[in-house]
């Protein structure tokens, strides 16, 4: 019988043939997929040795990570060639993806500038790898558009190729004299520098693709457009905010004259002294940073304002939205009392709080381009400028942007006279993480006099002390006493050019969403805004010392007071802050991030693929489904190879082909007990099938209707060739097997690969038809899923089929999931006819995960 079963499967299923016609054996196919796995597992080996020199206790440079990228490029390329050889070669996508993301790895590593691209991108045109052309900001509001399909408004880049092209052709690419460190040569030079930038020549081909963009842009919005001109550093919007370091040109005419003048000025921009002094702080090179522009279309905003998917204290259960009336400048820059609304992200995001600010100015568009402040009419001033459903909606955005940038936000937005929600800016939000941590209590403070308590709202945690500064504006900053604690009426983001000298900032308005609070983070200067009357309240020239913690906001105390100082004290310069520490990091955006979680999912493709991970990701599952489909087909036949077939005391009709390590029989044995199926995943299964009370053999009556349907697809259910055909087939080695079952009207495949080394390992279950209506077969499904789910499977189903899928588990426990796998399969076989209602499934579902097994 054994013989004439395997003289029936050599004719019928045969040997695969690979895309170059020669033939291939299951043998074969395993050992390709074996390689896959042996060489993504040395890949991610390096990855994670890469992660855990970014831990922070040890900063690798360059003579580390060029050979180790080497290693791991070279992984991956033997993986692939395993994984052509596997899969015939059917995924050549998967070779662009790695061409792309690793030129963009060995561009960074080498400092290999990049000669190829366009002066000029429309936000339509850039991809998610694109972030060194045309700058942070350009690459986020682009992928926001384009990727998540936010209303984001017409845009185009001019890239850092147009910048290098720009300083080259008036000779201003030469930074040597930046480099001083003499304060007042530097002032020199950088204003020297701005002003050759602004009386500076365009060249000829970069003149003319502007004008180009600029003619196609206006047929979309008109001949009377009008543009933000904005800058979009190299790394703004990244690990750093640059918030308001650099020049925002707003509405500026889509014509060439006022465009090319705008660029000038944020190019300039780069050499502000305020934005000098950042650059030094983290780690730059004055000059190093290379600075593309993007230009978008304005919005006639109504409302304006910024969003916190995070609050400043750290609740990430909590947005923070702040609005107010016009364009957003006013917020942002800490001019106005906005709006403050706090929305729960429940299932439905719900308002929690509300407040109006006095709203007492606006920034509004002026007519012939340019921004005019303008007094906001009394009956509106202290009108919440926000509707609650649009303070919904805005949150349902900011909750799927945070989700898919996967860190907290900082949102610009603005809506337009239409209702029309716009996305304007998003980068990542710094926030403190869990509990005040080493903030000292104020409470027991004993002898100490307090000035300010229970004032402000909270940017930055911390404890400061120094002597009392007012700043009034920009003049006074030029003789800013270091150590001193800057107290002023408004925020701005020009104290960034003090902030490397500061104690602690208290304003008496302003917001926890503007520019300076991004910066109080990044350089975690204590701060409270909108503490009301400080400037009132403490003395120029005083000493104090200002805490700020989530409780009580700031409390200020008379004195310099040392010891809680010393307390609350942190490093001034982390790991984090160093530049080399960001370049590295940021190297490894393109290799460790997992973007391709579920493959299930119709986005799992080699266009998808933005990481190295995701590539060893990608060929993973597709070896998995390439060893199903080859075990499917019946390529497990080897040439002069027998089939063993199980004596199990269940009638189950499995027979066993062992590719090494499965069975241990002794020559010319044709049938194997349970004790000699030496295959892991194997004999978990049929344990489980073993196991008493699952396997019933009397037969459970069918109703009439139900035997009708199972007599109506009886042709289906034995045509030679179709899903149901062949017989119950077990391809198995010591760590794999591959189950193929049929027990009557119903069909069972089961692969799993259940090694020691858990990143290797998977289970695919797949279950489809019975003898029953489709609306029971349907029920026996969504009881499966209920089991498999508590066991962790990612599941897909559909009518009378279901898709299960689990990897990366540990052997003892996949060897487990087997064993209620084989449970599960006994269980199930007549399980359809007994489920006439929707409870029937809780009841059998609850009854199996109980270990009771009766379906009478």
């Amino acid at each position: 019988m054994i013989r004439d079963f395997a003289g029936r499967l050599k004719s019928v299923l045969g040997i695969r043939t690979g895309k170059t016609g020669e033939a291939t054996s299951f043998r074969t196919v395993f050992t390709r997929f074996r390689d896959v796995l042996d060489n993504n597992n040395k890949a991610l080996e390096i990855i994670t040795e890469m992660g855990e020199k970014l831990g922070g206790e040890y900063l690798f440079d360059i003579h580390y990570i060029r050979p180790a990228y080497s290693s791991l490029a070279s992984a991956v390329g033997n993986s692939m060639r395993s994984f052509d050889a596997l899969t015939g070669g059917k995924y050549e996508k998967l070779h662009d993806a790695f061409e792309r993301i690793d030129g963009r790895i060995r561009s960074m590593i080498y400092d290999i500038v990049s000669t190829s691209g366009k002066r000029v991108y429309f936000f339509e045109d850039i991809t998610w790898d694109m972030a060194r052309e045309v700058g942070g900001k350009n690459a986020v509001l682009a992928e926001l558009k384009n990727y998540l399909a936010l209303n984001v408004p017409g845009a185009f880049a001019i890239t850092s190729r147009a910048f290098d092209e720009f300083m080259d052709y008036n000779g201003l690419g030469a930074y040597e004299d930046l480099q001083r460190h003499d304060n007042e040569a530097l002032s020199a030079s950088l204003s020297e520098m701005r002003d050759r930038i602004m009386n500076a020549e365009f060249p000829p081909d970069l003149d003319k693709d502007i004008d180009e963009v600029l003619g196609k842009i206006r047929q979309t919005c008109g001949e009377d457009c009008f543009l933000a001109v904005r800058s979009s550093g190299e790394e703004e919007d990244g690990d750093l905010s640059f918030a308001g370091q650099f020049a925002t040109i707003l509405n500026v005419p889509a014509k060439g004259g006022p465009v090319k003048d705008a660029y000038r000025r944020v190019i300039a921009s780069l050499f502000a002294e305020k934005a000098a002094t950042y650059q030094r702080r983290f780690g730059y090179k004055i000059g190093q940073l290379k600075m593309a522009v993007g230009c978008v279309a304005m919005v006639d905003a109504i409302s304006s304002g910024v969003i916190y998917t995070a609050t400043p204290g750290g609740d990430r259960d909590t947005l923070m939205i702040t609005a107010s009336w016009g364009l957003g400048a006013s917020v942002v820059e800490g001019e106005t009392d906005a709006d403050v609304y706090l929305i729960k992200k429940d299932i439905e995001p719900r308002i929690v709080d509300r407040k109006a600010g006095d709203k007492e100015y606006m920034i509004a568009r002026a007519e012939q381009g340019g921004t005019e402040r303008t007094a906001v009419p009394d009956a509106k001033r202290k009108q919440l400028c926000l509707s609650d459903e649009q303070v919904i909606e805005l949150s349902r955005q900011a909750v799927r942007i945070e989700k898919h940038f996967r860190k907290p936000q900082d949102i610009e937005w603005a809506i337009d006279g239409e209702g029309g929600v716009f996305i304007l800016q998003a980068r990542p939000l710094r926030v403190e993480e869990g509990p005040p941590g080493v903030t000292p209590s104020v409470k027991g403070a004993g002898e100490e006099r307090i000035l300010m308590e229970n004032k402000g709202i909270v940017v930055q945690k911390g404890v400061g002390g120094g002597t009392v500064f007012f700043v009034t504006g920009p003049a006074d900053l030029e003789h800013f006493p270091k150590g001193s604690v800057l107290v002023a009426r408004h925020d701005s983001s020009e104290f960034a050019r003090v902030m490397p000298y500061v104690s602690a900032i208290i304003t008496d308005t302003g917001s926890p969403t503007s520019h300076m609070a991004s910066l109080c983070r990044e350089f975690r200067v204590p701060t409270v805004v909108n503490a009301g009357d400080a400037s009132r309240t403490l003395r120029q020239g005083g000493k104090v010392t200002m805490q700020a913690d989530d409780e009580g906001g700031v409390t200020v105390f008379e004195g310099i007071l040392r010891e809680r100082i010393d307390r609350a004290e942190k490093e001034s310069m982390k790991m984090e802050d160093l530049y080399e520490y960001r370049r590295r990091r940021y190297i490894l955006r393109y290799i460790s991030p997992l973007n391709l979680v579920d493959p299930l999912m119709d986005v799992f493709t080699p266009e998808k693929c933005k990481t190295i991970h995701d590539i060893l990701r990608f060929m993973h599952e597709k070896s998995v489904a390439e060893l199903l489909e080859s075990a499917r087909l019946g390529t497990s036949l080897l040439k002069g190879h027998r089939a063993v077939k199980l004596d199990l005391p269940i009638p189950t009709g499995i027979v066993v082909l062992d590719i090494g390590g499965g069975l241990s029989v002794k020559p010319g044995e044709d049938k194997a007990t349970l004790e000699q199926i030496t295959s892991v995943p194997l004999r978990a299964i049929v344990e489980g099938m073993l196991h008493p009370g699952t396997w019933h053999s009397d037969a459970v009556s069918l109703r009439v209707h139900d035997f009708m349907s199972s007599m109506m697809r009886m042709s289906d259910i034995t045509s030679d060739g179709g899903e149901y055909a062949g017989y119950n087939v077990a391809v198995a080695s010591g760590e794999y097997v591959n189950l193929s079952l049929r027990f009557g009207y119903h069909f069972n495949m089961i692969d799993c690969y259940c090694s020691e080394n858990t990143r290797n390992n998977h289970i695919y279950f797949r279950f489809v038809g019975g003898a029953t209506d489709i609306v029971k077969r349907s029920r026996r499904i969504q009881l499966i899923a209920e089991i498999l789910k508590e066991y962790g499977f990612n599941i897909k189903s559909k009518g009378d089929l279901i898709i299960a899928r689990l990897s990366n588990i540990r052997q003892d426990e996949a060897v487990g999931i087997m064993d209620q796998t084989g449970r599960l399969i006994a269980y199930t076989r007549q399980l359809d006819a007994v489920l006439h209602d929707d409870a029937d499934v809780e009841l059998y579902a609850k009854n199996f995960l109980a270990g009771k097994y009766d379906i009478n």
